[in-house]
């Protein structure tokens, strides 16, 4: 049932490893728009009734002149994907919560990128003075104006280049999440090569970013694998459910330290999700699976069985 949900949206944008990540870039469709953008992303700090300004540069990467309508919208994380987003609708943004997309004035409705040249727009952030301490978010981006003319709001999903912005509004965060799931895809697996998947919830009031180890043993309670949670540091937003992947593969039955991987296997996951005191919040589970090389085992089994007819025929031989 989770692979399945990873599957699916696929007339959606993407934002790889996400805004949340903030060392790594986004790749979606500017690449589609030849457009450039910096930042790419954006985390602030604000208080109520605060107004914040700032500037995004976009340049034009093809050799042809092009005009850009400026949107801004909210943003939602994909249906238990974390590091994902995809851009709102304006009927969608209605029944959004954290939408910060009203607080921010442009100062240009449309924007003209000659090849080669940069182009800077300016943008105001009018924080409400009665908002509920949390997180809220908005995206500005730009859509060709061809495309949007031709094509409608449904080009938000596929041509749309711009700044998503996590606005952390308050000095206190809650941060708090539940593990709701932990298990290996399968119980039986002839080669060392699983995969497990982990569900947590976030129920805090701004995003957090699990991180963690799974440790393997083997029947003899000796430690095998010692694998990272969240390696690219996929980030949660609030209310959202994320569905976590993470492989163990190795060659052959051996572990670096040969200790054998056969049998009975027990893991245990540690995770931590909190940027202040992370350690004085954990969330731990345990599963089972098993590895059995059959092939192996049947072809042991079957020259130890030739073996034994042979001897004991021998010996019938000798009596006779």
């Amino acid at each position: 049932m989770i692979l399945k949900i990873f599957k699916e949206y696929n007339r959606i944008l993407i934002l790889p490893i996400f805004l949340l990540c903030l060392g790594l870039t986004p790749t979606f469709a500017q690449s589609a728009l030849s457009i450039g953008v910096s930042p790419t992303s954006k985390v602030l700090k604000v208080q109520p009734g605060e107004t914040y300004t700032d500037e995004i540069v976009f340049w034009n990467l093809s050799d042809s002149t092009d005009t850009y309508e400026i949107y801004v919208r909210a943003f939602k994380q994909i249906e238990n994907q974390p590091g994902t987003a995809v851009i709102l609708t304006e009927e969608e943004e209605k029944d959004i919560l954290y939408s910060a997309s009203k607080w921010i004035t442009i100062d240009k409705d449309r924007l003209v990128l000659e090849p080669n040249k940069n182009t800077k727009l300016r943008y105001t952030i009018n924080v409400p003075l009665d908002i509920t301490n949390g997180e809220y978010n908005a995206q500005i981006f730009l859509i060709s104006e061809n495309d949007s003319e031709e094509q409608g709001t449904v080009t938000f999903a596929n041509l749309a280049a711009g700044t998503p912005i996590l606005l952390q509004v308050g000095d206190e965060f809650v941060e708090n999440a539940e593990l709701l799931n932990f298990i290996a895809d399968k119980k039986t697996y002839e080669k060392v090569n699983v995969d497990f998947l982990t569900q947590i919830k976030n129920l805090g009031d701004t995003h957090i970013t699990p991180a963690g180890e799974i440790v393997v043993e083997n029947i003899f309670k000796q430690e095998v694998a010692r694998i990272p949670f969240n390696r690219n540091k996929q980030s949660l937003l609030r209310d959202n459910i994320g569905n976590y992947i993470d492989n163990w593969s190795q060659q052959g039955y051996l572990s670096p330290d040969k200790k054998i991987v056969i049998g009975p296997m027990k893991a245990k996951l540690i995770v931590t999700y909190r940027s202040f005191q992370p350690g004085f919040a954990t969330l731990t589970s345990e599963t089972t699976f098993w590895i059995v090389p059959w092939k192996i085992i049947i072809a042991i089994t079957l020259v130890a069985l030739t073996g034994i007819i042979i001897y004991v025929s021998k010996k019938k031989i000798q009596r006779r």
